[in-house]
């Protein structure tokens, strides 16, 4: 505080060194500012500059390669480190029906392996460097595991168009609990002939001592490393499915800034890899074709995602799913996260935890740490809460404050989307496609969202759509007019397109029409853009303005 009033004061002495009196200033801020993309090019740069090693598809024991045709997989086994201080993995078997859901689509499953910089510090911070002359240092290098699905039929000359697939927060490149699995969608891509490839994001996977078990139709076990990316970094023995991606104590402001940022030059890096030639088989020609890269990045694998598409010059075209905008904005309007922003903030000292918190959102109920930021949402859209103390409040613009405690969570919430915002989806997003970097062709994209999301708001996702000028772009799915057909279709359409596996028979063709849209689109090279069937309950592009209120299905 001290420091922002000198600032103030410098700035004012400033305004009448310049002829302007105090008495005629009405208002003055000061204000720092950040380079969102410099180090990120950075990082690109150095990556371009250096000859890749070809991937490994040797790490069966005793070199036994890891490629697979798959009708001759009878199971996949993962035994998950879920702990850092026991030598106990935990077993689970990965659903090998999705990858078989269109009969015949899919050829051949490869597991393989490369090698790529990370430039994170052990307690995941990547440390800034001056914008103009500054080079991001290596910390160290790291083997990073991927999963490839190859197409049936025959293969092209150059090899297969790909699809590199982005997970969602918590899932894997095996799936995970809020799905958004490379398997879900591997099906789909395959029967328009092209492959999918996904890696684990820093942070997910579990620890690196867990392994997967290919057993053969003929009886052989084939066991090798499965590549997680959990860190134990609370010390608490435990690895959590998204720890390490996250920063904690003192760094906690940080968030997943630096995790994106990392993710993103791990993908610039397996798109070198790619480039240098894949030869999954073994049998001396390339698999997959350096000229057709394409991107797909569902929830968190869109956040990440969007960072490395605007960066990345050599991917073609990109389809981000359920994309939410910045994390700070994320979490306070999603119930299942706010509990984290309000252990944030109980954690503080002195505690800016308010004494009557928001417990429900739009009849949604929330938990953890309660608070109550008092933010309206945009365009006199009414925010519903239900308070700790029973009452209801309707929060519209525009508020005077009467919340006690408010403001100073406001500036906390500045502060951090001010931190994070060089990891921003958003603040990437004009990148894509309106103002490309510069010696990176704007990118053609398809987005997919959903009507009522409660795990990435709808106000929030449009917040990335108008960033971008890409509603045009926009594919809105109703899910509340799916749900009053059938009620048994999740109440949270998050994961919609990669609901294949879905009790419900309407969510499984709702998830098939969606993945046909961006299998299509993909095949096209990001040119033609269907109306997904049913097509009741898509709007293509989104018909109407921008959602702003949440629409929960209570």
């Amino acid at each position: 505080m001290k420091a922002y009033r000198k600032s103030l004061l410098e700035a004012l002495h400033a305004l009448e060194a310049a002829g302007i009196p105090e008495g005629q200033i009405v208002a003055v801020s000061v204000f720092t500012t950040q380079s969102t993309t410099s180090l990120l090019e950075r990082i690109r740069d150095q990556i371009k500059a250096t000859d890749a090693a070809p991937a490994d598809f040797q790490l069966g024991t005793g070199g036994r390669r890891t490629t697979f045709p798959l009708d001759q997989i009878a199971s996949l086994r993962w035994d998950q480190q879920l702990r850092s201080d026991s030598p106990t993995l935990s077993p689970v078997n990965v659903p090998l029906s999705w990858l078989r859901n269109i009969p015949g689509a899919v050829a051949s499953v490869a597991f393989g392996r490369f090698v790529s910089s990370n430039f994170e510090t052990p307690d995941a911070i990547i440390p800034p460097v001056p914008t103009r002359t500054g080079e991001p240092a290596v910390q160290r290098f790291e083997d990073v595991f991927f999963n490839l699905y190859l197409p049936s039929g025959e293969k092209p000359a150059g090899g297969w168009s790909v699809a590199i697939f982005g997970h969602g927060s918590g899932s894997s490149k095996q799936g995970g609990p809020l799905g958004g699995a490379s398997m879900a969608m591997a099906a789909a891509l395959a029967e328009q002939g092209i492959a999918s490839i996904a890696i684990n994001a820093v942070g997910h996977g579990f620890g690196p001592r867990g392994m997967l078990t290919v057993t053969t139709a003929g009886g052989e076990r084939v066991t090798f490393p499965a590549g997680g990316r959990g860190t134990d970094l609370n010390g608490d023995g435990v690895i959590g499915n998204i720890e390490g991606m996250r920063t904690i104590g003192a760094n906690a402001i940080v968030d997943t800034r630096d995790g994106f940022r990392q993710t993103a030059a791990d993908l610039m890096q397996l798109v070198r890899v790619i480039e240098a030639g894949m030869d999954a088989d073994g049998d001396g020609t390339f698999d997959l074709d350096p000229r057709c890269i394409y991107y797909i990045g569902q929830s968190f694998g869109g956040n990440y995602g969007s960072d490395f598409l605007a960066v990345e010059p050599n991917v073609r075209a990109g389809v981000l799913l359920v994309t939410g905008g910045s994390l700070p904005d994320v979490s306070r309007l999603t119930p299942a996260a706010r509990p984290r922003i309000g252990a944030l903030l109980a954690a503080r000292v002195p505690s800016l935890q308010n004494s009557i918190g928001i417990t429900e959102l739009e009849g949604v109920t929330t938990g953890g740490a309660r608070f109550n930021q008092n933010i309206p949402q945009r365009n006199d859209v009414a925010l519903t809460v239900r308070l700790s103390n029973g009452s209801e409040d309707r929060i519209v613009s525009p508020v005077t404050n009467t919340v006690a405690g408010a403001m100073a969570i406001q500036e906390v919430l500045d502060r951090m989307e001010w931190v994070q915002q060089s990891g921003n989806c958003v603040a990437y997003a004009p990148h894509l496609r309106k103002a490309p970097l510069a010696g990176v062709p704007a990118k053609s994209v398809l987005y997919q969202f959903d009507k009522g999301d409660q795990t990435s708001p709808n106000s929030a996702e449009s917040a990335f759509l108008r960033a971008g000028d890409l509603a045009d772009r926009a594919t809105f799915y109703r899910n509340d007019l799916a749900y009053a057909e059938d009620p048994s279709i999740p109440k949270d359409p998050h994961t919609f397109p990669t609901r294949i596996d879905s009790t419900s028979a309407l969510m499984r063709t709702i998830a098939q029409g969606s993945q046909e849209q961006i299998a299509t689109f993909l095949a096209s090279d990001g040119v033609v853009i269907i109306r997904p069937e049913p097509a009741r309950f898509f709007e293509v592009p989104i018909v109407g303005p921008l959602p702003d209120a949440l629409d929960f299905i209570r």
